[in-house]
């Protein structure tokens, strides 16, 4: 059974995100490092524009006359400079965080794409999809951005606190005194990364919903359940908007407390420094100065606020990630072409699901030439023996053993490139019939395309208005079941491999196509090992071996 979305997840620490989080940097660090080093420059410059603009009102209301030519071209410089840097640093931070992420989700994608069975049967892809869609973005969100920019924020912070504190150390004091950093708490996180936890699990849930009422939406209209899938759908959405409210909640009571510390600090230092400058303690321009440092050492304050968030959804994010990735991952390893398989033999072969064995002792032999039928009863081990033939399942006992011209050797996955494999069902994949048919096949390894599609009894391709180039909707949509089937047929026989697996292949047939497919394979196939799983017992009986399973 697929797993279940839970608000409880693995509980990383924050050394370990830390850790994986500099791995997946690998590749963008010195982009990442130019950034930084600009944005440090953007910082300098801003002090300097607070410091020449204080000279400047100082120049401006002395007695004596003071040239102020150089210094409003330092501030205009220093302004103009200052946009220019951010404008380019903020294009190359985006581009990163877009890089990031999306070289990200291929890698999560790949390690779902290769995953033993066993963990993809645990796992619902609508969750998967969520997970690689948003959690992917809030990871490489607080690496290329967010990390990087709470720390040039500090920075930004303590500069412009010792700035002020050289103007005067009472009003950095203040400023200090007031600033609400009482919210970076323990309770705080822990409070923000529940809540976080509860809306991605519930954002999973709907997820898994939503891909399913869509996936099987037909069905759901033809079996007349669409009023309790769409009940299912609206309770999801309710729970979800129950746990964001939360979530919008929490958040709006703690940063109107952080603005309220934020004002009341402002006003306090505010009211100083006009004490200060009635008294003839400051001049005016440092009072010019002192405003606009006020500003900068409260926006890196109420910035530092926004990032706890971010930084929590990052660490939720990454455990879900790493629980995503955690597992076996088949190894990619080059696929070997052998040379003319003739036999297949299958060697007391065993295979069990949890407690319940589906194969035990199995021994089979296929040879070129000689078709085999596997027939029986549902849950019997047709299907669980073609992902044994295919290996991806590993056996519990026995083994495999190919032959060709050069010996006989163990099946292993390398060997896959020599299967010609039809699985039950619908395998189509949106785009045009053509994309279909060439999607695992090399130039000039396999055969013609019009002649697979006769021996598919799939000619009626070419008779479309845009004959291969017919674009199929998703799962083959436009296409009634049968003609799907046989078009998924003949992109088997494209591949042109040594061994045919074909699961149910005249399912969807009606008699006269069936025999007539029948026959062209039969005829086409006879240096090929076939294995034909079916429950279509005029199939089974145009085999030379007939394997039943009980």
């Amino acid at each position: 059974m697929p797993k279940k979305p839970s608000a409880v997840t693995n509980n990383n620490n924050l050394k370990q995100h830390i850790r994986w989080a500099w791995s997946i940097s690998q590749g963008y660090r010195s982009k990442l490092l130019l950034y930084f080093i600009l944005e440090l420059i953007a910082i300098v410059l801003s002090l300097l524009f607070v410091y020449l603009s204080k000279k400047a009102v100082d120049m401006a209301i002395s007695p004596e006359d003071l040239p102020l030519k150089w210094t409003l071209i330092g501030i205009v410089t220093s302004v103009a400079v200052g946009i220019g840097i951010r404008a380019y640093t903020s294009w190359l931070n985006e581009r990163i965080k877009m890089m990031m992420t999306f070289q990200l989700q291929r890698n999560m994608l790949d390690a779902q794409m290769l995953s033993v069975w066993k963990l993809i049967k645990n796992w619902h892809t609508g969750d998967i999809q969520i997970r690689i869609q948003t959690d992917c973005e809030e990871v490489a969100t607080m690496i290329a951005k967010s990390a990087l920019s709470f720390l040039l924020t500090v920075i930004q912070l303590l500069a412009s606190l010792a700035f002020l504190w050289y103007m005067d150390p009472m009003l950095a004091l203040l400023i200090l005194a007031i600033s609400p950093l009482f919210l970076f708490s323990k309770i705080y996180f822990q409070k923000m990364r529940k809540l976080s936890r509860e809306v991605k699990s519930e954002e999973s849930n709907f997820s898994n919903i939503l891909q399913e009422n869509l996936r099987f939406r037909l069905l759901i209209r033809a079996m007349g359940i669409f009023p309790k899938r769409r009940q299912k759908l609206t309770a999801s959405q309710q729970e979800l908007f129950v746990l964001k409210m939360r979530q919008l909640n929490f958040s709006t009571y703690t940063q109107s407390a952080m603005k309220i510390c934020i004002n009341a600090g402002y006003l306090l230092t505010f009211i100083w420094g006009i004490y200060r400058l009635h008294s003839g303690q400051i001049s005016f321009g440092t009072m010019t100065a002192f405003l606009q440092l006020v500003a900068r050492i409260q926006t890196p304050i109420l910035a530092l606020i926004t990032y706890i968030p971010g930084f929590v959804r990052f660490r939720v994010s990454a455990d879900r990630l790493l629980e995503l990735k955690e597992g076996e991952i088949e190894p990619q390893i080059e696929q070997q072409r052998l040379l003319g398989t003739t036999v297949l033999k299958i060697q007391d072969l065993s295979f069990r699901y949890e407690d319940k064995w589906v194969l035990n002792n199995l021994n089979l032999n296929l040879m070129a030439g000689q078709p085999t039928a596997i027939v029986g009863p549902s849950g019997k081990g047709k299907t669980t023996l073609i992902r044994l033939l295919l290996s991806l399942i590993k056996a519990e006992k026995g083994q495999i053993l190919l032959t060709d011209r050069e010996g006989s050797r163990p099946l292993t996955a390398a060997h896959r490139i020599n299967f010609a494999y039809i699985p039950q069902g619908n395998s189509l994949f949106s785009g045009t019939i053509r994309e279909n048919l060439m999607l695992h096949v090399k130039e000039g390894e396999h055969i013609a395309l019009e002649k697979a599609l006769w021996i598919a009894c799939a000619e009626f391709v070419l008779e479309l208005p845009d004959g291969v180039d017919t674009v199929v909707g998703e799962s083959g949509m436009g296409l009634s079941e049968g003609q799907a089937q046989r078009i998924a047929i003949a992109r088997a026989l494209m591949h042109n491999g040594d061994i045919w697996l074909f699961d149910e292949v005249t399912s969807a047939l009606d008699r006269n196509t069936a025999d007539t497919l029948i026959k062209r394979l039969l005829d086409f196939g006879q240096d090929k090992l076939c294995l034909f799983v079916t429950h279509d017992l005029n199939l089974a009986d145009t085999c030379v071996q007939r394997i039943y399973l009980d």
